[in-house]
Order: C-alpha cells, then sequence, then structure tokens
C-alpha cells in the first residue's frame, strides 16, 4: 500500500487506512506528531500490512516493515509543565503511547 496523502492531522494510505495522533490537552501545550516531515523514500515506499509502529522516547516514533522503518518526529510546545504524551493510531486503533520532544 501506498501513501495517498500526508496533513498536519494524518498520513493516509491508498487503503483508506490512517494514522493519527490524539492528545488530552491539558491547558497550555500542544503535543502533535509532524507527519509532514515524512521523508521521500517514504513517501513513495510501498508498505505492507502489518504495519510494525516503535516508540522513540522523548523524539518521535518510527513506522514501517520489518526492513523499512521511517521517522516521525514528535512534538510538545507548552507554555508551563504540562503533560507530553501523546497516542498514535493505525486505522483508529491506539498502537502507541509515550512522550514527545519538548519545545520552548
Amino acid at each position: 500500500m501506498k501513501i495517498k496523502a500526508i496533513t498536519e492531522d494524518y498520513i493516509e494510505f491508498d487503503n483508506g487506512k490512517k494514522i493519527t495522533y490524539d492528545h488530552d490537552q491539558d491547558c497550555c501545550e500542544w503535543n502533535h506528531a509532524d507527519f509532514e516531515q515524512l521523508d521521500s523514500i517514504g513517501r513513495e515506499y510501498d508498505f505492507k500490512e502489518p504495519l510494525m509502529f516503535e516508540a522513540i522516547q522523548d523524539s518521535g516514533f518510527r513506522f514501517g516493515n520489518e526492513n523499512s522503518m521511517f521517522f516521525i518526529p514528535c512534538y510538545s510546545d507548552q507554555n508551563g509543565y504540562y503533560t507530553a504524551e501523546i497516542d498514535i493510531y493505525y486505522d483508529g486503533e491506539r498502537v502507541l503511547h509515550f512522550d514527545c520532544e519538548e519545545r520552548d
């Protein structure tokens, strides 16, 4: 399956499945996955099911297949000290829960 679309909110594959993120906002933080940073090789790759997901603590996550994993950075922009947690979903199912990189 190939990537059909990439937005700031998701990566959509040609089979209709999406990688998305969610964060239960506490107050003054914005925790997000920066999907648009996916490199050109990942954008052209022919993915196979099942996809694998791996959290890279305080940095982001990788997804893909056994020999080809692609990195997506995750960030936490904050005004104070709040949670840096983020959840990554694939086809509506949570596949990862970890902390993002905190930025000032």
